[in-house]
């Protein structure tokens, strides 16, 4: 065990120190349909998918225009799966891994996976994504530069038309798979699988009333066997069904997950894993059920820790701050639920581990329960002496010990996991530490594996109606801006700020939790040269949520090249401002009645049916 636990830890060192954590920005231009939170991503059938071609898909008709936050059907409503060679890979600045696909007659096309930490927790594609993620972490380690390769692959993934700017291996239409679902390397001698999604992963049910959400799955690699649902970790008062308990041979197909909750049932954020089960194999999903007070009037209860499950992965574990080794996909010590968890400790040697959020309670809650699912699995056999230990501990934003809630010890060993429960009330109105300290001595192993933090804070919801104040502070209203420009928004409540968000041309571009601040670094090479509008919104514990002025700025990235020497070639200026153009009146024109061939603007010459001379010069 402590040979495996320390082969582990230097595979996370290495992990660490992979350069997406040097990237934290998230894409801009249909930023919702890459990553399945525009409006059309439930027409996605993911229970269903669609063989096809390289050359097949660079025949389709590009969309004209193509929007913003909506599919176009039937190529962006569909699972595609394509075989073909990976050639290139890169991270981009998005935090995207850009990977190039080509055939056999070196035709090539663009297929891309998220960063699992740009998506959004509605995405009903986010466990299909972070399980792509991995496998191709566990295949390649992506830099910012291309790496070549040379490696058949089985790609699974979504249709999505981008815009043309030159991408490397683009197909001609800007057709893509974005995001890729699922990624299998050598597909000739791949093991048969599956991939399971819920949708929605989040589920807000209110005492005494009922909800429900959707399972997935797809088969991959020759899966065809039939795959058995069931669900763990329901707080009491709650009871869950699926129909079907089961979905048949081969493995394609859904069940609905519906969820009973008696009035007597717990308020907060619960973290039910639902596990899948058929042909040897077994995946997991998490959906996070809120309950609610019935009627609205025992208060609002939100969920304030952020990444509850470690499922940013171990490259990027914020808001925790842990120990080298700690966050873990190891099949050594499964998860709870997901695909990570916190291991601590298990080296068999003198150790200390840490793990550690900072998260401010409302001064307004009424209540405060932290809890998490803990796993301790040991090989001492002293059943009278704690050699290793974990303290679970509340300290101030400067470190101090407040209280130390409990300490576990070897002599805690359990079988699976068990939830852990601790009341937190009496610290609203403190910025506090959830800390946590694993102690391990010289004679044997004691791994402590925690995982599905929950901290649920009820707040009085008749009591806080003030919404909070938003603002961008940078850039300046009618700013004209180039190259990549800095961001700033700052919030305030009268109780307290639980999230912020930014917003530009209408699109989320970054978002954060129990914060007055929030920056961006916006890459203004991405959009189009002209008007666009930025947002910042704040939100309470309480539900009420204030909008920012908008600010709008003026994209001018350089002027024409030698190969673009028509300038306001669209006419876009409008009709007030055709310049340099010299036009005789009324020729730029917005009218339906002859639609512009792109944009919004054109010039209409003549089609008045009377003698009549236009120019335009």
């Amino acid at each position: 065990m402590s040979q495996a636990r320390r082969l582990c830890f230097l595979l996370a060192v290495a992990v660490l120190v992979a350069p997406t954590s040097l990237l934290s920005q998230c894409g801009v231009e249909r930023w919702s349909v890459k990553t399945g939170t525009d409006p059309d991503a439930g027409k996605v059938n993911l229970a269903s998918s669609s063989p096809t071609t390289i050359a097949s898909l660079r025949a389709v008709p590009a969309p004209s225009p193509i929007p913003s936050n909506n599919r176009v059907s039937p190529t962006e409503t569909t699972v595609w799966v394509i075989n073909a060679t990976l050639t290139q890979y890169k991270l981009e600045n998005d935090s995207d891994y850009h990977i190039v696909i080509s055939d056999t007659n070196g035709l090539t096309m663009i297929t891309e996976i998220p960063s699992p930490t740009c998506v959004g927790s509605t995405s009903p594609f986010l466990s299909a994504i972070q399980n792509a993620r991995a496998k191709f972490d566990a295949q390649f380690t992506a830099t910012t530069s291309f790496q070549t390769a040379n490696i058949p692959v089985q790609i699974v993934g979504v249709g999505m038309f981008d815009f043309l700017h030159g991408q490397t291996g683009v197909a001609p239409n800007g057709i893509e798979l974005h995001p890729v679902l699922d990624i299998i390397f050598n597909p000739g001698t791949q093991t048969p699988d599956f991939i399971m999604s819920t949708t929605p992963s989040t589920l807000s049910v209110a005492q005494g009333s009922s909800g429900t959400t959707k399972i997935s799955t797809t088969v991959a690699g020759g899966f065809n066997s039939a795959i058995a649902l069931s669900t763990s970790g329901l707080p009491s008062g709650v009871t869950a069904s699926l129909s079907p308990t089961s979905i048949a041979a081969p493995g394609n197909g859904s069940s609905t997950l519906s969820f009973t909750v008696a009035s007597t049932a717990p308020t907060g954020t619960f973290n039910v894993t639902v596990t899948a089960t058929g042909g040897g194999i077994t995946h997991t999903a998490t959906v996070a059920l809120s309950i609610t007070a019935a009627g609205g009037t025992g208060g609002t209860t939100t969920q304030l820790l952020g990444n509850p499950g470690f499922e940013n992965g171990s490259t990027n574990p914020a808001p925790w701050t842990a120990s080298s080794g700690v966050i873990n996909n190891s099949a050594s010590e499964p998860p709870h639920g997901g695909a990570w968890d916190a291991w601590m400790d298990g080296y068999g040697t003198t150790h200390t581990d840490t793990l550690m959020q900072q998260v401010s309670i409302p001064s307004n809650a009424t209540s405060a329960s932290l809890s998490f699912w803990l796993h301790i699995d040991t090989a001492e056999t002293s059943t009278t002496t704690a050699f290793d230990t974990l303290a679970v501990q509340v300290r101030n934003s400067s470190g101090t010990v407040l209280s130390t809630l409990k300490t576990f010890s070897n002599l805690n060993k359990n079988t699976g996991f068990a939830q852990q429960s601790f009341d937190l009330a009496s610290f609203k109105g403190q910025t506090v530490q959830i800390n946590f300290v694993g102690t391990e001595d010289a004679s044997a192993q004691t791994s402590f594996v925690l995982d599905d933090f929950a901290l649920n804070v009820t707040t009085p919801s008749t009591t806080d109606t003030t919404p909070p104040t938003a603002s961008v502070t940078a850039p300046a209203n009618g700013a004209t801006v180039s190259g990549t420009v800095t961001v700033n928004a700052s919030a305030s409540d009268n109780v307290g700020v639980t999230q912020m968000q930014l917003l530009i041309d209408g699109t989320l571009v970054a978002s954060n939790t129990n914060a007055t601040a929030l920056s961006f670094s916006w890459s203004t090479a991405s959009v189009a040269n002209g008007s666009h509008s930025i947002v910042a919104k704040a939100f309470d514990a309480a539900g009420n949520v204030g909008t920012s002025s908008t600010i709008t700025v003026t994209v001018s990235n350089g002027t024409p090249t030698a190969s673009e020497l028509i300038v306001n070639g669209g006419f876009e200026n409008g009709s007030t401002n055709p310049t340099p153009w010299t036009v005789t009146s009324g020729v730029v024109s917005n009218s339906t009645s002859e639609a512009a061939h792109s944009g919004t603007w054109k010039a209409w010459l003549d089609g008045y049916g009377t003698a009549h001379t236009d120019i335009a010069m």
